[in-house]
């Protein structure tokens, strides 16, 4: 059988493909599993923080509709007894329409930076002492990214990757001036996130049905939940980056790594024949 091989799109990226890099700070644990796998692992999106993944103007706009209306005075005399809850059959609708969007979309994030702007906040937030980052110059993820020949999966159905754009949740206005404008909410995210500067790779898969799990009285039931999150519930999509040894990958050493630490890192990359550029942090903290 003849291999097929996912369709890959670059989208909204004209300002990136002049001069800027793509950041990752990495907890020591999921670099190893980048050189070890020479792969990206992309999370689905119902497994992030954020509630919010994915949802579109729309959707938003209805929240907002909705708040209005549950306090509107018309149920003054009714709040003094119960709580009002109107439009349950249209937010239930966009409940179920968000739980899809969550659960066939799967990203890796980065952040869009300069060459040397390293991010405090994001070394904080994404990794610990003695870990690191990786960054690449944009249009050289590009360039090698687009000729990966990607093989699709049984429910895979393309790779898109784009900044993020960050809207005003908060703002009826804004969000209404968007409505139509977006055709991918899975690059939408509210505007406090905006000091993450995003850069996302997207892989998304065919909606459908997901069976619900089945216990046998004969197997172990810890057997077949593997089984199942393996087959059904699977967190996670790795990508392998087979051309890996061509991508301009440079390793930056946390700003409070240790010497020992960088000494152990560098053995590792001497040890599988990895040739990307090792750099110390430019930040001198505490």
């Amino acid at each position: 059988m003849e291999k097929e091989y996912l369709e890959v799109n670059f989208i909204n990226d004209d300002e990136l493909v002049k001069d800027k890099y793509l950041w990752k700070y990495l907890d020591l644990h999921k670099f190893l599993y980048f050189l070890f796998k020479k792969s990206l692992y992309l999370t689905r999106l119902d497994k992030f923080e954020d509630r919010r993944e994915g949802i579109s103007s729309n959707q938003l706009l209805l929240k907002h509709f909705k708040r209005r209306v549950d306090n509107h005075p018309t149920f003054d005399t009714i709040r003094q007894f119960m709580e009002v809850d109107t439009l349950g059959l249209e937010m239930n609708q966009n409940e179920d329409k968000l739980r899809i969007i969550q659960r066939f979309n799967f990203a890796s994030c980065w952040v869009v930076g300069e060459n040397l702007s390293e991010s405090a906040a994001m070394w904080n937030l994404y990794s610990n002492p003695n870990s690191v980052a990786i960054k690449i110059k944009y249009s050289d993820f590009k360039e090698n990214f687009l000729l990966e020949k990607i093989e699709s999966g049984v429910f895979q159905k393309e790779i898109i990757c784009s900044p993020v754009k960050y809207l005003d949740f908060q703002s009826e206005r804004k969000l209404s001036e968007q409505d139509g404008n977006l055709t991918d909410t899975t690059f939408i995210k509210d505007s406090s996130f905006g000091h993450e500067k995003e850069f996302r790779i997207v892989m998304k898969e065919n909606e459908r049905q997901i069976k619900s799990i089945e216990h046998n009285a004969g197997i172990s039931r810890k057997h077949i939940e593997n089984l199942y999150n393996f087959t059904y519930d699977y967190a996670g999509i790795p990508i392998p980056l087979n051309n890996f040894e061509n991508y301009n990958f440079e390793i930056i050493h946390h700003p409070k790594s240790d010497q020992w630490a960088k000494h152990n890192i560098g053995q590792i990359l001497n040890k599988f024949e990895i040739n990307f550029k090792v750099s110390d942090s430019n930040l001198e903290l505490k």
